[in-house]
């Protein structure tokens, strides 16, 4: 295996992996692993226990099946253990939106990406080092530390709201509230405003006072395109230690105005704020999402967000 020890965790109920692999019997995973090297754990709850037993393993490649929401539990569950030395991800497309292996460059089928990594398919695997950003989260006199890559409020937990009540929520789903925004906007301002309507928060980045106003969205990512095709903030980090942010008050009919310009990371209004930091305070009451999960919904929260520790990643 590349002369690393390697461990898998597969979550069972990611949709892709239910649908493709569980549900037809194609376990891939079963021709060129033993039963030791990897595990399916039934929920959230069993995660840490099948990193336990990896980790007892000595496992130095740890590839995880599933959605940004699997890399993003397991991730925080592997920090709650505290291992003296954290193995390398590879990271698998199992989810809908896959913004981790999207900007990772990992754009093959599980299958396809596991053949490379044990050489079956010609390849030349990479290590590159993500940062993570660490979320302090501060309610009701406690406190929760959560680490992850991207994070956004304002209208990011609304508009998380409808993508879940959808059936069967999944890539066509957020698709159609993208062209619900871009094409629907001017025959439904009501249902665009009601989305998009601004929320009370004040920002220091630095420490110093950003804005203190209504604010639609803030969004914070060590990743250069956060969800889907949105690429929102301009120059790439290039490996410097920061992570980007974007913070937006403009009005309704400005928002729609410039929809496509936000989209792709070229807009410039004195209402829309885009940087890079290592440090920034929030105060808020939306919630927020961090890697596709919802926190804190329809709470007074304070925040505190630093650049976290950065993993090495595999990419084939």
């Amino acid at each position: 295996m590349r002369g690393q020890r390697f461990g898998m965790i597969i979550n069972p109920y990611a949709r892709q992996v239910k649908r493709r692999y569980l549900m037809t019997n194609r376990r891939f995973w079963e021709s060129w692993l033993s039963p030791k090297e990897y595990l399916l754990p039934d929920g959230i709850d069993k995660i840490q226990n099948a990193l336990k037993e990896l980790l007892a393993r000595e496992t130095m490649v740890l590839g995880i099946l599933g959605g940004d929401g699997t890399i993003h539990t397991t991730l925080n569950e592997l920090f709650k253990l505290s291992p003296s030395r954290i193995p390398a991800i590879l990271p698998f497309r199992g989810g809908t939106i896959n913004a981790v292996c999207n900007n990772l460059g990992i754009k093959d089928s599980p299958e396809e990406t596991f053949k490379k990594y044990i050489g079956i398919s010609p390849s030349h695997p990479t290590q590159l080092f993500k940062h993570l950003i660490k979320v302090q989260e501060f309610s009701n006199g406690g406190s929760e530390l959560r680490y992850g890559f991207s994070f956004a409020n304002g209208v990011f937990p609304r508009i998380y709201k409808v993508y879940y009540s959808y059936k069967n929520p999944g890539f066509g789903s957020a698709l159609r509230i993208i062209l619900k925004l871009f094409v629907l906007g001017p025959f439904r301002p009501k249902w665009v405003s009601e989305l998009l309507k601004p929320s009370e928060m004040r920002i220091r980045v630095q420490r110093k006072e950003l804005i203190s106003e209504q604010v639609r969205v803030l969004a914070i990512s060590t990743l250069e395109s956060p969800t889907l095709w949105w690429k929102p903030f301009g120059a790439e980090l290039d490996g410097r230690p920061a992570f980007h942010y974007l913070a937006n008050a403009m009005s309704t009919p400005e928002l729609v105005l410039n929809m496509f310009d936000l989209f792709v990371g070229r807009c410039e209004h004195p209402k829309h704020w885009v940087g890079e930091a290592n440090q920034l305070e929030l105060e808020f009451d939306t919630g927020y999402v961090l890697d596709g999960e919802t926190y804190g919904l329809n709470q007074n929260l304070k925040a505190q967000i630093e650049l976290g520790p950065a993993i090495r990643f595999i990419s084939v």
